[in-house]
């Protein structure tokens, strides 16, 4: 798995569930996970995972929420 710094520039999904449907719907092609984002929410992904170097808040602050975000999906 691939550690990044900086998320991509694309609309992100977020959401367990909103996520699936993206993937299983062709959308989503990959999925980045903040470092404490718990593997048995992303464990039955099958698309590119790439983890995020920060935690859920600072994946959070980076995406613009204010919520903690655990693991958000990209086009």
């Amino acid at each position: 798995m691939e550690t990044i710094s900086k998320l991509p520039e694309k609309r992100a999904v977020i959401g367990a569930r909103e996520i699936a449907k993206g993937i299983n719907s062709g959308k989503i092609k990959e999925v980045v996970v903040a470092s404490n984002c718990p593997e048995k929410l992303y464990a039955s992904v099958n698309v590119a995972i790439k983890k995020f170097e920060g935690d859920e808040k600072d994946m959070a602050t980076k995406l613009g929420k204010p919520f903690p975000v655990a693991m958000a999906g990209f086009e």
